[in-house]
């Protein structure tokens, strides 16, 4: 369970990395009411760096404040899944076409990484969504741009595309094989044609909106106190 005792320092930022992981795992879920008191029992931490932790993520969009109740995790609407799909296709379909201007050996590493993150992989959503995240990275890292790497990093490590990732991997994903499902993308960018590229980059990015509007997540119950 992701939610166990946090025994080691930099608690605030172990915190909010047990935090995420149960977004991931779907034992945070949109209508959880978050309760200070029972999550710093439930991690063994002190109020303090849980504060903190929450203040994050209340930053980050993915958990709002419920007055003197706490915290709650909002609904993910599918303008909030479509403005996160728009700076992906932005970020990603450039790396794809700096990419195609490079030697091929990008690309055979690219492909290599793929392989080695689809036989890494695990069973969980978590794994799932941490394998296409890698996935996608190679692909942006190859680009050369650190800036550019600098801006996916930052666009994945938000809460709520953990929210949005974790929900969808865990409800549908039953396993991973990196390399047939991008065998487009790395065919585009072997291409050499950046103009190819970019556009194969930004349709693979769009189809994965389509999944995530036409995943229908089962009716939750009544909302849960975390804890409670």
């Amino acid at each position: 369970m992701s939610l166990r005792r946090i025994e080691a320092s930099s608690l605030a930022d172990l915190a909010y990395e047990r935090l995420t992981e149960a977004l991931l795992a779907g034992e945070l879920a949109p209508g959880d009411r978050l309760v200070q008191d029972v999550l710093a029992l439930r991690l063994g931490i002190s109020r303090t760096p849980l504060r903190e932790a929450l203040q994050r993520m209340e930053r980050e969009g993915t958990i709002r404040a419920a007055g003197g109740r706490g915290y709650v995790v909002p609904e993910l609407t599918r303008a909030d899944i479509g403005h996160l799909y728009e700076v992906r296709e932005a970020v990603e379909g450039h790396a794809a076409r700096l990419v195609a201007t490079r030697a091929t050996s990008a690309v055979d590493d690219i492909e290599a990484a793929l392989h080695h993150l689809s036989g890494a992989a695990g069973p969980s959503g978590r794994d799932a969504f941490q394998a296409n995240r890698l996935a996608h990275r190679a692909v942006v890292e190859a680009a050369g741009n650190p800036f550019l790497l600098e801006l996916f990093d930052d666009l994945w490590g938000r809460s709520v595309t953990l929210q949005a990732w974790g929900d969808y991997y865990a409800s549908v994903h039953p396993g991973i094989d990196l390399v047939t499902d991008h065998a487009d993308v790395l065919a585009a960018l072997r291409s050499g044609d950046p103009d190819r590229a970019g556009a194969v980059m930004v349709e693979h990015v769009r189809e994965g909106l389509t999944r995530h509007h036409d995943h229908r997540t089962p009716a939750a119950g009544v909302a849960q106190e975390l804890g409670g």
